[in-house]
């Protein structure tokens, strides 16, 4: 029994979905093998040379998945679609539901809803597992290839730290309890005059702030001249909190959305520059705008021809994309100097070849 008018077009829309769900998946786990088997090979003199077994091997591999899958992602995606379509006009199935009346554009319905899965598992990555697995990888090669000791997860030892309008020299710094031990800090107004300087024993981070034990206070500029007072125990208002130094040790791709954020946040409270930083946030939230993109420039070349040569129309659209991502890296560079704003320069890549993509809709939808 033929179908109704009305389930055709939910049966194609299935019928595209699953292709392209199954070449997309094809052509990301290709992708990531060859990202992981070339970026293994590069470095598989080191790992050899250190001595590891396979399951070490095993470790580092999977480490390097997260970051491999948010490199390729995008890609895939107008692969996937690219080939998808490309079949299906091989075998005249484009043609046919052209010449059946219904328009083809429309029944991507449901691969846009595949495609806003893939923008939020780039999310996912590129907020939470990506910074995730560079954190464990620097770990794995510290420790495992360059045997060197891990460094210490509930500590931190004789560090310096710029905070707001202050300066701290830390002995010892524990993170699990949230306490200071050995502490000076300087204290300055605005013009970066010193005002007070703060010495204690230990300090303890307790209901929301900072109670020192067995210190001393020397206060300059007061009305009496230089002034020093001796105290036991004494709560000090200060705007740094326990996070500010867990922070330290982690470099800007080992943190999460959350970490960025505040290290930005502090950055501009302390006055220096947060344009390379600010950047990379903005960066990771307009990732999840590239698949959108990608996978329109690749619905508008593949229907853009009746008779289409798949390789030619691969070719096309890895130039296409080549040409995104390096005029992406342009604005990125711009903003990094100066020239751009960072919000304009994660923006106006998705404007221009946006507008191409809608541009070649319109041009098959007519």
């Amino acid at each position: 029994m033929e179908p109704s008018p009305l389930l055709r077009p939910r049966i194609l829309q299935t019928y595209l979905a699953r292709e392209f769900a199954k070449i997309l998946m094809f052509s990301l786990a290709a992708f990531i093998s060859l990202f992981v088997i070339v970026d293994f090979f590069e470095r598989i003199d080191r790992l050899v040379r250190a001595d590891l077994h396979v399951p070490d091997f095993l470790h580092y591999v999977l480490l390097k998945v997260p970051f491999a899958v948010s490199q390729v992602l995008p890609a895939a995606v107008m692969l996937g679609i690219m080939l998808a379509l490309g079949l299906m006009s091989r075998r005249h199935e484009t043609m046919a539901v052209r010449t059946s009346g219904l328009d083809i554009f429309r029944l991507s319905r449901t691969v846009y809803l595949i495609v806003a899965s893939v923008a939020l598992t780039m999310l996912a990555l590129n907020f939470y597992l990506v910074p995730w697995s560079q954190g464990r990888l620097a770990l794995f090669w510290q420790t495992k290839v360059e045997k060197r000791p891990a460094p210490s997860l509930h500590k931190m030892e004789h560090f310096w730290y710029k905070g707001d309008q202050a300066i701290y020299n830390i002995v010892l710094f524990q993170k699990d309890i949230q306490t200071m031990e050995g502490i000076k800090i300087y204290l300055f107004d605005r013009n970066f005059q010193l005002v007070q300087v703060i010495s204690a024993a230990r300090a303890q981070w307790q209901n929301g702030h900072w109670r020192f034990y067995q210190g001393m206070t020397h206060t300059f500029n007061s009305p009496g001249g230089e002034m020093g007072e001796r105290f036991q125990e004494r709560d000090i208002v200060l705007t740094e909190r326990p996070g500010d130094f867990a922070e330290l040790e982690k470099k800007v791709t080992e943190m999460d959305v959350g970490e960025l954020y505040r290290y930005v946040q502090r950055l501009e409270r302390d006055g220096y520059k947060s344009t390379p930083y600010r950047l990379d946030l903005y960066y990771r939230f307009s990732q999840a705008f590239a698949p959108f993109i990608l996978i329109t420039l690749g619905l508008g070349l593949a229907l853009g021809y009746e008779n289409i040569h798949i390789s030619g129309v691969v070719a096309m659209g890895v130039a296409l994309m080549f040409g995104y991502w390096l005029f992406y890296g342009f604005c990125l560079s711009f903003a990094q100097a100066g020239y751009l704003p960072a919000v304009l320069a994660v923006i106006l890549p998705h404007l221009v070849f946006g507008g191409l993509a809608l541009r070649a809709v319109r041009h098959i939808t007519k």
